[in-house]
C-alpha cells in the first residue's frame, strides 16, 4: 500500500513566474493544493509578489546572480550560507518520513548550498531537469563561443580545460567549482531518489554526468494553449518570438531572419539584448513581459511562432503553447522537440543559425496558405502527442511522490535526525496541531521567515 504523503516541500529560484521553470512550479503548487496535500515553499527570493495563503510560504530574500555585485557572485553566489542553514533548520524541526523534497531551479538563488541540507533526507529527494545544471557545469551541454553541442564528459579534464562559458573562461572556472561544491554537498551528484526530466532526450546528456539510467525518469511538460479556439494563421502575417531576448535565445537570429525576409516580428518578453536586437531589426515590436491574456493577444494575430534558441532546448513550452493554439512554430533543429513538432506536422525544424535558410523558411511559409492552414489545425488537435494537460502531470508528480516514499520507507528512510520509521500502521502520518494559516501548523525555523 502507498504510504500517505505528509507534506511536500518545493525548491525553487523564484517565488513567482518568469520563465518555463516558475511558471510550472506555480502549477504545480496549485495543482497540489487544490488535491489537499499539505505544502512547503521554499524560495531564493524575497517573495514581494506571492500571494497564496494555502502554503507554508518560506522567502530566502536572497539576489539573482546578475544582480550581484562581482565579489557577491563570487562569494554567496558560490555557496549561499543561508540556503543551507534556512532549509537545514526546516528539516530537524519538520520533516516526516512521509516529506517529499522537490528541488526545481536552484542555479539563480539558492546555489549548491542547498544540497548540503538536503543530504540529510536524499532518499525522499526529486530533483526536476529543466536544464542541466544537475550534471553539466554550465548548465546546457554547450560550447557557447563554438555554438556547438559538447558531448564531454562533464568536469573531466577535457570539459575543465575547454572554454564553453558564454562569458570567460574565468566564469567557467567557476561554474565548474560550483559543479564540484554540488557533488560534494551531496555526498555524489546523483545521490538522490531521482531526477524528472521534461523530455526523454535528456537521458544520454545525463548519463555522461554519471546519473544511472534507473534514476531518470521522464516526464514530460504541461502545455495550456493560449487561446482556446484555434488561431487562424494562414489568414495572420508576422512572426512572433516569445522569451527571454538574449542571445542564448537566438533573438538576435529572429530579428535577422525578419529583416531578411521583409516580414513583421513581435517580441514578447525581456532581456538584456533588447538594444541589439532591435539594431538589427528597428522595425520590431517590443511587448515586453505579458500575462497569459496579453501573450494569447499577440499570438492570435501571428502567422508563425519561432524559437531559435542556439543550445538544444531539452523542452520548449512557448512553442508548444503557440502550436496548441494553432500558431505553427518555426524551430532549430537542435531543441529535443524539433524533429517531433516536424514529423507530427505542427511546423518546422531547421538549422535557425543559418539566417538565409531562417528567412527563406518564414518567406515560404507566408505564400502557402494551405501548408499553414494544416499546420494550424494539426497543432491545435494533435499538441497533447508532445506534452500534459497539467491535470495528468500532476497526478504522474504525485505518482513519483508516492513511489519515492515506498521505496525509503522499504529501505528503512525514517526522519532526517535519524529517529526509527513510525509503524506501518500510521497511514495518515504523525499527528499535527492547529497553527496560523500562513504555517499551516509548521514550526519556523527563524522569525523572520
Amino acid at each position: 500500500m502507498d504510504r500517505e504523503i505528509d507534506r511536500v516541500v518545493l525548491l525553487h529560484d523564484y517565488s513567482e513566474a518568469l520563465g518555463g521553470a516558475s511558471h510550472l512550479v506555480q502549477v504545480l503548487l496549485e495543482g497540489l493544493c487544490a488535491r489537499g496535500i499539505p505544502v512547503t515553499f521554499m524560495a531564493g527570493d524575497t517573495g514581494r509578489n506571492f500571494t497564496r495563503s494555502d502554503v507554508e510560504f518560506i522567502p530566502l530574500h536572497g539576489k539573482p546572480l546578475l544582480e550581484r555585485s562581482s565579489l557577491g557572485a563570487l562569494t554567496a553566489g558560490f555557496f549561499n550560507p543561508r540556503s543551507l542553514l534556512r532549509l537545514s533548520a526546516w528539516i530537524k524541526r519538520n520533516d516526516t518520513p512521509g516529506t517529499v523534497y522537490h528541488l526545481h531551479g536552484w542555479s539563480k538563488i539558492l546555489t549548491p548550498a542547498v544540497f548540503g541540507a538536503l543530504r540529510k533526507v536524499s532518499q525522499r529527494v526529486i530533483l526536476h531537469g529543466h536544464d542541466y545544471f544537475n550534471g553539466c557545469p554550465n548548465g546546457a551541454f554547450f560550447d557557447y563561443p563554438q555554438d556547438q553541442d559538447c558531448t564531454l564528459a562533464p568536469l573531466s579534464r577535457p570539459c575543465l580545460r575547454r572554454q564553453c562559458d558564454k562569458a570567460s573562461y574565468g566564469r567557467k572556472v567557476w561554474r565548474s567549482g560550483r559543479e564540484v561544491a554540488r557533488r560534494g554537498a551531496l555526498s555524489g551528484g546523483t545521490n538522490v531518489s531521482r531526477m524528472l526530466l521534461i523530455h526523454p532526450g535528456q537521458a544520454e546528456a545525463f548519463a555522461r554526468a554519471n546519473w544511472p539510467r534507473h534514476k531518470l525518469a521522464a516526464l514530460r511538460n504541461p502545455v495550456t494553449p493560449l487561446t482556446a479556439e484555434r488561431v487562424p494563421a494562414e489568414r495572420n502575417a508576422g512572426v512572433i518570438f516569445i522569451g527571454r531576448i538574449s542571445k542564448e535565445k537566438g533573438a538576435d537570429l529572429a530579428a535577422s531572419a525578419a529583416a531578411r525576409a521583409g516580414i513583421p516580428i513581435t517580441f514578447v518578453g525581456e532581456g538584456s539584448e533588447r538594444d541589439v536586437v532591435q539594431r538589427l531589426n528597428p522595425e520590431a515590436v517590443f511587448l515586453g513581459r505579458q500575462d497569459r491574456r496579453g501573450m494569447a493577444q499577440a499570438v492570435s494575430t501571428a502567422r508563425l511562432a519561432v524559437m531559435p534558441s542556439r543550445w538544444a532546448e531539452p523542452f520548449g513550452l512557448v512553442a508548444l503553447e503557440a502550436i496548441g493554439s494553432g500558431v505553427p512554430a518555426v524551430i532549430n533543429h537542435r531543441a529535443l522537440i524539433a524533429e517531433e513538432v516536424a514529423g507530427h506536422g505542427f511546423g518546422l525544424s531547421i538549422d535557425t543559425g543559418r539566417i538565409d535558410l531562417f528567412a527563406d523558411a518564414l518567406i515560404e511559409l507566408h505564400r502557402d496558405h494551405d501548408r499553414v492552414g494544416r499546420m494550424s489545425r494539426a497543432g491545435h488537435a494533435g499538441y497533447l502527442a508532445l506534452c500534459n494537460t497539467p491535470e495528468d502531470w500532476i497526478t504522474q508528480t504525485i505518482g513519483h511522490y508516492r513511489s519515492v516514499l515506498a521505496f525509503s520507507e522499504e529501505k528503512g528512510g525514517g526522519r532526517a535526525d535519524a529517529a526509527p520509521p513510525r509503524p506501518a500502521t500510521m497511514a495518515h502520518g504523525p499527528e499535527r496541531h492547529p497553527g496560523s494559516p500562513e504555517t499551516n501548523g509548521m514550526k519556523q525555523p527563524y522569525a523572520d521567515a
